[in-house]
């Protein structure tokens, strides 16, 4: 008697049957965690940037500033050219409140690594899926971040 290796076609159908209704079922999940990874990004470049103008605050003894502009989408780094925007990772993403202390649309680093207005000053990002990200600044230039993933 011989013995004969392989698959039957009904074994191979079953099987790609199997992994279409699970990749059907993925694809949502995948989708969303790549729209609220974007969200999660920005976050982290505004983070970024946070703490790259306080070390520069602090080693050129000097105070910096970066300015928010809600109505275009955008904030501006000193010592960079052009204004940057939480767009760049994903069209979606928009600066939809910043919130500082002294109600203005400016947060400096003082000299010693602190910030002016003092109290904690709040930036939240929000994506197409209404998922929002809100950066804090405390007085001390500690930075952080607290996500609401729809």
């Amino acid at each position: 008697m011989r013995s004969q290796k392989g698959f039957t076609l009904l074994e191979c159908v079953i099987v790609i049957t199997l992994i279409v209704i699970v990749a059907a079922i993925a694809a949502p999940q995948f989708q969303k965690m790549a729209v609220n990874g974007n969200l999660k990004a920005a976050a982290r470049d505004i983070m970024g940037d946070f703490s790259y103008i306080r070390q520069r605050a602090m080693s050129e003894n000097t105070s910096l500033s970066i300015g928010f502009d809600t109505s275009h989408n955008r904030y501006t780094v000193p010592g960079v050219a052009n204004p940057k925007t939480p767009t760049s990772f994903s069209s979606d993403i928009n600066i939809t409140v910043v919130n500082f202390t002294d109600h203005g649309t400016n947060l400096r680093f003082e000299t010693r690594g602190t910030i002016s207005p003092p109290g904690p000053n709040t930036i939240t990002l929000t994506n197409g899926r209404g998922s929002t990200a809100t950066i804090t600044v405390l007085i001390a230039g500690r930075i952080y971040v607290q996500y609401d993933l729809k």
